[in-house]
């Protein structure tokens, strides 16, 4: 008798294992906080909410030539553009946060990047019009980070776009230089957060409020090594945490740290390199954006608390669920549509 799961395959129960980890330790870290983990808890949402993403990337990578693809991406984006203009004050929508708004139109721009490497003709000037008018909502945005982070992207994009490569070993590279560049970028966030002093470079790119909430993890992260405060516990154990205005401008690192301990940060890092080995699975070209856009995420949400933000978290998981199911597409594909295969001729 065959295990019902067997056709599944082992990335796949890998990776659900993992989430399913997650939420289980969040449970615990939430019991030994004193509550129960509400099912609308973030350390809920988020796995989910990848999952999910991770699904709907993988199906959208089987109909990524089809038409409708570039004209959802530029409808997507043209969301973006009107919530933002139409709303006054820094409560920008849809999202409701800038950087929000900002982290969702970078991982347009890594969508719109790999329906590149599937489209042909004029639909590709629509997608590079899409994922140009996502630079453009992160700009109207004001997010700093995120245009940081959006300018490394937009180059892979068109390198790809232009050249789209076919050496795995472009896209071990890809992999491997995410894995360190979110690596070094979490460390230096860490380092910081543990200093009663930051260098002047550290004070001009980040504001007070940062500063506040990034310490004050720090201090209940090193007190509560193994278990954290349990999910949610960090907004009332900060000074500035229960401030919905400024909450949002924490680290991921540094608030699973506080809430979730050391394990969940082991748990956060494990998910890191699931995402960059799920979209190395992919072809070559398609492995290296999503690698490059999944990379934009981490460092991003290293600055900003964007797993808040469940669109966020979907969008991102789509992004590696699409380059990494796209190494099931047929070889016909490489095919240029005036070849064809060509018949047997007898002698």
């Amino acid at each position: 008798m065959r295990w019902p799961l067997h056709h599944i395959g082992k990335p796949v129960l890998a990776g659900l294992a993992l989430l399913v980890a997650w939420i289980l330790w969040a449970a615990i870290c939430a019991g030994a906080g004193g509550q129960p983990l509400a099912l609308t808890s973030p350390y809920v949402a988020a796995p989910v909410g990848l999952g999910v993403g991770v699904a709907a990337g993988s199906f959208v990578a089987t109909r990524s030539s089809a038409p409708v693809v570039p004209l959802a991406l530029m409808t997507l984006t043209g969301a973006l553009i009107v919530g933002v203009m139409w709303t006054d004050g820094p409560a920008k929508n849809p999202l409701g946060y800038a950087n929000a708004n900002a982290a969702l139109a970078v991982q347009l721009i890594g969508l719109s990047g790999l329906a590149l490497l599937s489209q042909v003709g004029k639909r590709r000037i629509l997608l590079a019009l899409s994922a140009i008018g996502a630079f453009a909502v992160i700009v109207i945005n004001s997010s700093r980070a995120g245009i940081v982070v959006a300018i490394p992207l937009l180059v892979v994009v068109a390198v790809s776009a232009w050249r789209p490569t076919r050496r795995q070993r472009v896209a071990v590279i890809a992999g491997m230089a995410g894995l360190a560049v979110s690596t070094l970028a979490a460390a230096v966030i860490v380092s910081l957060a543990a200093r009663d002093e930051w260098p002047n470079w550290a004070t001009t790119a980040f504001d007070s409020a940062r500063r506040s909430l990034w310490h004050d993890a720090w201090q209940i992260w090193s007190t509560h090594l193994v278990f954290g405060v349990g999910p949610g516990n960090f907004e009332r154990l900060s000074a500035l945490g229960h401030d919905s205005d400024t909450a949002a401008a924490h680290s991921s690192v540094l608030q699973v740290g506080a809430e979730t301990g050391t394990v969940g940060v082991v748990l956060l890092g494990l998910t890191v390199v699931a995402g960059l080995l799920w979209a190395g699975r992919g072809r070559p070209a398609y492995a290296v954006v999503g690698a490059a856009a999944w990379t934009a995420l981490l460092v991003h949400s290293l600055v900003d608390h964007l797993v808040d933000f469940p669109a966020i978290v979907v969008a991102g998981g789509m992004v590696i669920g699409w380059a990494g199911a796209t190494t099931r597409e047929s070889e016909e594909l490489d095919i240029p549509q005036r070849e064809g295969p060509v018949a047997h001729r007898r002698g």
